[in-house]
């Protein structure tokens, strides 16, 4: 697995990464702010992380805390920005693509160029799962690759994986599963791949050895947040909102069995290019009679899909399925080495690909009208000016999802409920009017211009209103008398 970190092919996926999401990804400096509301609050969760917050205690969303530190480390880097993020975001897909790579080689006469990696980068970055960029499925892609990998070697040349890959398996699926858990199902699958295959080859002790290498993996992923939030008291408050608040407040969009065959169609819907790459190496392997690998892609799809999607859909629930878009290059690769006496062509074919793929990304992304939008226009930064004059500012954000002015803004929440999530939850409510009730903080933002009769020591300074791709809103602006 180290093998694909190093050297030429990383380089060149770094290459492609950082050219893709410059062009695709709202955290690039071609956009003025990445006003992502999900985004927004990873970044509001990591900074105060960072600054001695204790998650889900003293400041709540339900995501995992191995994203939170991730957006902690991009908040080290850019305070009021995502410039941060966005290396994370490049290092990230980075890896995906070159642990990728080496998994299309396993079912090449030899290594593909690197080169080759840019036709999944595309079409997963231009896509419209990839949604606004930093997404948790963005940061999955890098774990779920390698556990493809391992798998897939191991199915393909029928060898039982080390015990140190094994171990090294479960640190990065702990690692996973603390990130976003609906990725759940993929690691069910795996394990259950995995230990078909060694019964089938008559392992068992094999097989034990490595149930308790994976699982002492896991723990070890666990183990950090066992520390983290025990010494701060709040284990109670860990699992209520991350298991508890997830399995039985959180419903998404009308999930559920019946709804999974729609959000799948769905999901394909909005990663069409990654899904046609996944559907044509399914279709090199059942030709080429690698018929246990085809199995063992489709049930590990089925395995994501079912926990990823069942509960509802959003978007970007369905990005984590590209992980098996680079599969499609195996038969790409393969024909390309058929073409004899054409090596002019073949040293061209990178480079075209290349451009191809990034005209097709500029074009193509979902966030193309975006671009460029200039600074003043967004309400966030506007905002942010306002405040910045005020050496005593203190904000909240009233009533709805968190919409980037925390961040714009460099200031801390003020409380657990710095923003109104998607959980049902009577507490957030409470605790905000509670907040401007008392007049607690200086400053507010929000959706609705009725603040000053519900709270008379408010009043609204400021209003701007912008499109962000997804319809015009308008943000108001309230500052304490």
């Amino acid at each position: 697995m180290t093998r694909c970190l190093t050297g030429k092919k990383l380089l060149w996926c770094a290459g492609i990464a950082a050219v893709l999401l410059f062009l695709c990804s709202k955290s690039s400096p071609l956009f003025a702010f990445n006003d992502w509301m999900d985004a927004n609050i990873f970044f509001t969760m990591g900074k105060s992380m960072f600054s001695g917050r204790v998650l889900y205690r003293d400041v709540f969303d339900h995501k995992g805390p191995v994203l939170y530190f991730l957006y902690g480390i991009g908040w080290l880097m850019d305070h009021t920005g995502f410039t941060g993020v966005l290396i994370l975001e490049v290092a990230a897909f980075a890896v995906f693509l070159a642990v990728s790579l080496d998994t299309v080689a396993l079912f090449t006469a030899k290594a593909p160029h690197p080169a080759w990696a840019v036709l999944p980068a595309a079409g997963i970055a231009a896509s419209r799962a990839f949604s606004h960029g930093g997404s948790a499925e963005e940061f999955l892609l890098p774990f779920l690759a390698v556990a493809l990998y391992g798998l897939l070697r191991t199915v393909h040349r029928r060898q039982e994986m080390p015990l140190a890959a094994v171990l090294g398996q479960g640190v990065l699926a702990g690692c996973a599963l603390w990130l976003k858990y609906t990725v759940l199902g993929f690691y069910l699958v795996w394990a259950a791949v995995l230990a078909a295959l060694y019964l089938r080859q008559g392992r068992t002790r094999a097989l034990a050895r490595s149930c308790g290498a994976y699982l002492a993996g896991m723990a070890l992923a666990t183990l950090p947040w066992v520390v983290y939030f025990g010494v701060h008291g709040a284990l109670d408050d860990w699992f209520t909102a991350y298991f508890y608040d997830n399995l039985f407040l959180y419903t998404g969009n009308s999930g559920g069995a019946t709804a999974l065959p729609q959000h799948l169609w769905w999901a394909v819907r909005d990663a069409l290019p990654a899904a046609g790459l996944t559907l044509l190496f399914l279709v090199g392997a059942l030709a080429a009679r690698r018929r246990a690998v085809a199995g063992s892609v489709v049930l590990l799809a089925a395995g994501l899909a079912l926990t990823s999607l069942m509960g509802g859909y959003l978007v970007y629930y369905g990005l984590v399925l590209a992980v098996f878009a680079p599969l499609g290059l195996v038969p790409l690769v393969r024909l390309s080495a058929r073409v004899e006496g054409l090596r002019p062509v073949r040293m061209l074919l990178p480079w075209a690909g290349m451009a191809a793929a990034v005209a097709f990304a500029w074009l193509a992304s979902p966030n193309a009208p975006l671009r460029g939008r200039a600074a003043e226009s967004l309400p966030q930064l506007r905002f942010a000016r306002t405040m910045a004059a005020d050496e005593e500012a203190s904000l909240l954000n009233y009533g709805t999802l968190d919409g980037g002015f925390y961040t714009a803004s460099g200031l801390l929440p003020p409380g657990r409920y710095f923003c109104v999530t998607n959980m049902p939850l009577e507490a957030q409510w409470t605790e905000q009017n509670r907040l401007l009730e008392e007049g607690a903080v200086t400053y507010v933002v929000a959706l609705v211009d009725d603040l000053e009769q519900r709270f008379p020591s408010y009043h609204c300074i400021d209003e701007a209103s912008y499109d962000g791709g997804e319809g015009t809103v308008t943000w108001y602006l309230y500052r304490r008398a």
